[in-house]
């Protein structure tokens, strides 16, 4: 697994389910693509396919963060 995401609790959180949805959490758009390929590989393994046409990508960044 790769180490990024966010830390909630004592836990570091890079996939977080809901429902049918999963959103990958990276450090940048590097780790996303990582985790996305690592993803499409155990769905693989399932017989399940990712949906490219459902698929979005959203980056988000902290400008001017206290930390």
């Amino acid at each position: 697994m790769i180490p990024s995401g966010v830390k909630i609790g004592k836990e570091q959180l890079n996939i977080l389910p809901y429902g049918d949805d999963i959103a990958l959490i990276g450090k940048n758009e590097i780790e996303i693509k990582e985790l996305f390929v690592e993803m499409k590989n155990i769905a693989r393994k399932f017989r399940l396919q990712i949906n490219q046409e459902k698929t979005k990508y959203v980056i988000v960044e902290r400008k001017n963060s206290l930390i």
